[in-house]
């Protein structure tokens, strides 16, 4: 009986592991060492970045839902993508992945206000990524506000590849957690919980539209952007569980007969 009970308790940890949250996609536009975009000062900033960490992309070109943000042939003038310096905050994955902590310039990506301060308001940046295999998707990153940047972010999702959107919710301008800081020294994480509306899609995506710029310098700084998920169990792993607990069960009524 002791042995049977041994053998359940490992096939119930080893399923419960495979419950537990794993990054899916993460950008810390920094790391290249599997192939993700490192981001770079205008007028080099890029409008497609790919993730730094597991598997997915992130659109500003006006392709995949995006729309095209705009970034001068030279300088910087009214450029509406930059690089400036990041945060270690929210660098860590729920499965332990380490994103850069390195806040040095470039080190983050910025949307900017753009020409007369406004001219980016209202467009949108999508992430493409696949959640096959896995559910309850969640979003956490790390965001500063000047004073006249965006005072908005509203977050979507969409299951058919960007032919309808559902909203998730929106990050308003502020200090405090839950909003648009006002400064990376704050240690709150902007956030969303997990959610179900994407479970198993492999065409999974995500829209962030940004609004209330009122500067032409105005911007976000986004950095650390994660987005995690739970593994869905295997059915084999399931079947185990389920012979080693009709084992466990003949057992016990053998002992109690």
């Amino acid at each position: 009986m002791k042995k049977t009970l041994i053998a359940i308790a490992a096939v119930v940890m080893t399923v419960s592991a495979s419950y537990a949250q794993v990054l899916v996609a993460g950008w810390d536009f920094q790391t290249t060492t599997t192939g993700g975009t490192a981001i770079a000062a205008s007028p080099a900033t890029s409008k497609i970045y790919t993730a730094n960490f597991g598997s997915g992309t992130l659109y500003f070109d006006g392709s995949n839902g995006s729309s095209d943000w705009f970034v001068p042939a030279t300088g910087s003038t009214s450029t509406e993508l930059n690089g400036f310096g990041g945060t270690s905050i929210n660098n860590t994955a729920s499965d332990g992945t380490l994103l850069s902590s390195v806040t040095t310039s470039p080190s983050a990506l910025v949307v900017i206000g753009g020409a007369g301060g406004t001219a980016a308001n209202g467009k949108s940046a999508v992430f493409a990524f696949s959640m096959a295999g896995k559910a309850d998707l969640s979003i956490s990153l790390s965001a500063q506000r000047t004073s006249t940047g965006f005072t908005t972010q509203l977050w979507e999702y969409s299951a058919d590849g960007g032919s309808t959107w559902g909203n998730i919710g929106s990050f308003i301008g502020g200090n405090t957690a839950g909003t648009i800081q006002s400064s990376f020294s704050n240690t709150g994480v902007l956030s969303f919980a997990a959610f179900s509306a994407l479970d198993g899609v492999s065409d999974a995506r995500l829209r962030v539209t940004f609004t209330g710029a009122t500067g032409a310098s105005g911007n976000n700084r986004l950095d650390n952007i994660q987005l995690n998920a739970v593994p869905e169990p295997s059915s084999g792993a399931l079947l185990v569980l389920g012979g080693v607990s009709l084992v466990a069960i003949r057992s016990l009524r053998k002992k109690n007969s």
